[in-house]
């Protein structure tokens, strides 16, 4: 039985200990540039890949969220100035928690403000808003260009191609 085992026993621990030897050749037999050419540089990946539909690169979506984080902290009466992103962050959350009610006033303006341009972009596309609400605005804009800017990551999407998919699936049966 020893002498079945003995002969791929050896050749396999031959194999393994010349394994390590042979794989430190191969890396200092690569070119210089290989690795980088592996890893893009940041400004790279600020080039191609973005953030929202590619509206945004990762970069300027950082800034963005800066921006906002700044006019909440304001909002909520925090010094901005000098911090970190990070440390502007924990601030904000703290004082979310520490004020609800001022937080919840905070996202019914903002609220507000978004309804108030979803009306006049719908004014501008002959659209009537009154009694209407922000999620009927953009259904109506949505449907009157037909469709463009599909929103799948959207629930009612979801629900609503699912619900064609077993219209079509009825018809052909």
């Amino acid at each position: 039985m020893i002498k079945k085992w003995f002969i791929p026993i050896v050749s396999l621990a031959v194999l393994f200990s010349a394994a390590p030897a042979w794989a430190a050749k191969s890396v200092t037999a690569l070119p210089i540039g290989f690795f980088s050419a592996q890893h893009p540089k940041d400004s790279e990946l600020d080039q191609e890949h973005k953030h929202g539909k590619g509206r945004m690169t990762r970069k300027q979506f950082e800034a963005y969220r800066l921006e906002k984080l700044k006019e909440i902290a304001t909002y909520f009466g925090i010094q901005a100035e000098g911090k970190t992103a990070e440390q502007l962050k924990k601030e904000v959350e703290a004082a979310k928690l520490a004020n609800k009610d001022k937080w919840e006033a905070f996202k019914a303006e903002h609220q507000a403000k978004r309804l108030e341009h979803l009306r006049e972009v719908a004014k501008e596309h002959g659209i009537k808003t009154e009694g209407k609400t922000s999620e009927q605005l953009r259904e109506e804009l949505y449907q009157l260009h037909g469709g463009k800017g599909k929103r799948p990551h959207r629930l009612e999407d979801h629900n609503r191609a699912k619900q064609d998919k077993q219209n079509g699936n009825q018809s052909e049966v």
